[in-house]
């Protein structure tokens, strides 16, 4: 057996205790609560008539190294109206064990609809991320496609 053969599974053990432990790390943070409690409704919007959005987001490099800014940019579309949720917060959210969403970091949206989350990972893995935006008194809840980006 060659030196390198003998690595493999050395490091394929490694790969699998990374990605252990950071799902232990992050079962254990507080759990924040994946969807707030929507507001109440205002006075000019129908009860249960609200406008959908759409969350266009992604990270800006698919594979970073430990400690190095994850940055995820994305946009907000919120349909023919075109009124963007200016100041409303949107959620970084990851999924841990049993398919349970749990927030990461937080970021305002700008007023032209654009947002920029950033976040270090100090452990190695693959991280499985979507952006959310809570219900408000004018939108639906909604949140992005589901991303991945590979800690190294």
């Amino acid at each position: 057996m060659t030196t390198t053969s003998m690595r493999r599974p050395a490091r394929l053990a490694g790969l699998v205790l990374s990605l252990t432990l950071t799902g232990l790390c992050l079962a254990s943070l507080p759990a924040q609560a994946a969807v707030p409690r929507p507001a109440a409704p205002a006075a000019h919007q129908p009860a249960g008539k609200k406008t959908s959005m759409q969350i266009h987001a992604g990270p800006v490099k698919g594979k970073v190294h430990r400690g190095e800014q994850i940055r995820i940019h994305g946009h907000v579309a919120t349909g023919p109206r075109g009124r963007s949720d200016a100041g409303d917060t949107l959620y970084l959210q990851t999924q841990v064990q049993a398919g349970v969403w749990v927030n990461l970091a937080s970021a305002p949206c700008a007023p032209d609809s654009d947002f920029d989350i950033t976040l270090a990972q100090s452990t190695s893995g693959t991280l499985t991320l979507r952006i959310f935006h809570p219900e408000t008194s004018v939108f639906a809840a909604a949140f992005s496609d589901v991303f991945a980006v590979v800690v190294l």
